[in-house]
């Protein structure tokens, strides 16, 4: 019963832990790009990359949409190459800068969606106004956090109820 009771308690902090880490993380970030502002940006450019990587023995090319677009807020002209939030970029040191893809496909489908001349939607830190970004984050976020919130529910639950004697977690 000891054993039930404290394989119980882990059992809920880890889903208290998921939980939170939800909200920390992913939910924190949803808000932030909620916060920042849109205006339109004009595409002076959309190619696609590649670079070749070396890693364990194996040869791999990594592809990275680049679209350079430029931008005006309260009158003041920037151009940048951001097309993903932070969030989704996870740059290793050696490796370029951007949000890499496996698949050349991929990478130009993205670089696709904003051809040269047209105009797309940007969204700027209104704190600061030259850091900016094409994709938004924000349905992604938000199903990491519920998928988080579910893990964490699912492992808090069944803690609570080790505690409480009604799921049996001996073996």
């Amino acid at each position: 019963m000891v054993k039930q009771q404290l394989t119980g308690v882990f059992l809920l902090l880890v889903g208290i832990g998921i939980v939170t880490g939800g909200f920390l993380g992913p939910f924190s970030t949803y808000q932030e790009v909620q916060s920042h502002e849109t205006t339109d940006a004009d595409i002076l450019s959309s190619d696609v990359e590649s670079a070749t990587e070396r890693e364990d023995g194996e040869t791999e090319v990594e592809y990275y949409p680049r679209i350079e677009y430029e931008y005006a807020v309260d009158g003041t002209s920037y151009t940048d190459v951001r097309v993903f939030h932070a969030s989704q970029v996870n740059n290793e040191p050696g490796e370029l800068r951007g949000k890499e893809f496996d698949s050349q496909n991929k990478a130009r489908n993205i670089a696709g969606k904003y051809q040269s001349g047209s105009t797309a939607t940007v969204r700027y830190d209104p704190d600061d106004h030259e850091r900016s970004y094409l994709e938004d984050p924000s349905r992604s976020l938000l199903v990491t956090t519920g998928m988080m919130g579910l893990f964490g529910l699912l492992f808090g639950g069944m803690g609570l109820g080790g505690i409480l004697g009604l799921v049996s977690l001996d073996d």
